[in-house]
């Protein structure tokens, strides 16, 4: 790589700047809408048409109970000459009156029905979206910080141009305003590499017999789910890949849905029906008197109903670590410890 950059145009980074803070609060905009239009529709199935057709059911069964009293008075009763009367129009009324109260009942029916398929999807959606609104609330205001540190960069070292290059007070000046801003530019990138190591310590504090039984299945993630083109780069993976039985158990931290960085550790077990796998928070201390108090032990097809985008890390062998925050996939260990996920090629 050339050890410098080709500058056309200041005006271009300024537009390219003021793109991206357009494209971060159109983003905002409309993600904030589809959680407000979520909402309004997980608030409508759950209180206000169970209540609606509930009540529809109440009045529509009374209707067919008069309508059923209307038939048997027309048939019971005979005519002023004798005869049987016709109850035609009563029957006719009673199978309105009861198609209408089927209708009432199979909507109450679908409505408990997909009451949890939409908590399911709106997790999903989340997930899917989650790296989006990082990028959005984050990545894009970090960027915009730099493009301002670039151009002011720019600006200082052409105005040296113009003054001549000189050695006077004010192109010393210059140089330092530049070097300032190149400086704080370099800062900003060069964050510490992240010590996973202690997670290791986490899991093996975890008691894998004192686990109780749990369901994660209803659960809404914060952590951003790992994407389709991230799950193929798992093919990269040079791994002895052992996919657990869907019936073996798997341990989750209580709680660990709830947290926008979570980890994945396969251990060694003994006997079989236990896949190894632990996955916790990745976002608290890893003392030894911070394990969570509560273990929930489930199969793996519980774990994958919910996370289906887990499939590919839980294929992955004993010792292996992969960690996820809300931009995704973070980093992927080897049981050597070596770090696999930024060496894998993204192209």
């Amino acid at each position: 790589m050339s050890g410098y950059a080709r500058i056309d145009s200041v005006d271009a980074l300024r537009m390219f700047r003021t793109v991206l803070v357009k494209f971060a609060e159109a983003v905002r905009v409309a993600l904030g809408d589809a959680e407000g239009e979520i909402a309004r529709m997980q608030v409508e199935l759950e209180t206000e048409l169970p209540t609606y057709w509930s009540g529809q059911i109440r009045k529509r069964h009374e209707i067919v109970e008069k309508c059923k009293d209307a038939v048997r008075q027309k048939k019971l009763f005979k005519s002023p000459s004798g005869s049987t009367q016709s109850a035609v129009e009563e029957e006719k009324q009673l199978r309105i009156a009861q198609k209408r109260l089927e209708e009432a009942e199979e909507k109450l029916k679908n409505i408990k029905r997909y009451t949890p398929r939409l908590q399911k999807e709106t997790s999903i959606y989340k997930g899917g979206v989650q790296r989006l609104a990082t990028s959005a609330s984050s990545d894009i205001p970090l960027a915009v910080s730099r493009l301002d540190k670039m151009v002011q960069a720019l600006e200082a070292y052409m105005a040296m141009q113009v003054s001549g290059g000189g050695t006077d007070d004010s192109s010393g000046e210059l140089f330092q305003r530049m070097a300032r801003a190149l400086g704080e530019m370099e800062a900003a990138s060069a964050a510490p590499a992240p010590d996973y190591g202690p997670l290791r310590k986490k899991t093996a504090a975890v008691d894998r017999k004192t686990a109780v039984p749990g369901d994660v299945r209803a659960e809404q993630w914060n952590d951003g789910m790992i994407t389709e083109k991230e799950r193929e780069l798992f093919n990269k993976v040079e791994a002895d890949k052992k996919p657990p039985v869907e019936t073996d158990k798997l341990l989750v931290a209580d709680g660990a849905w709830q947290s926008n960085k979570i980890y994945l550790e396969r251990v060694a077990v003994e006997g079989e029906g236990d896949s190894g796998w632990y996955l916790g928070r990745a976002d608290t201390p890893a003392e030894g008197n911070e394990t969570p108090t509560k273990t929930l032990s489930m199969p793996v097809a519980d774990l994958l109903q919910a996370r289906q985008d887990l499939r590919e890390v839980l294929s992955l062998p004993v010792g292996y670590l992969a960690v996820i925050d809300t931009g995704g996939m973070t980093a992927l260990f080897d049981d050597k410890g070596k770090e696999l996920w930024a060496a894998i090629p993204k192209q």
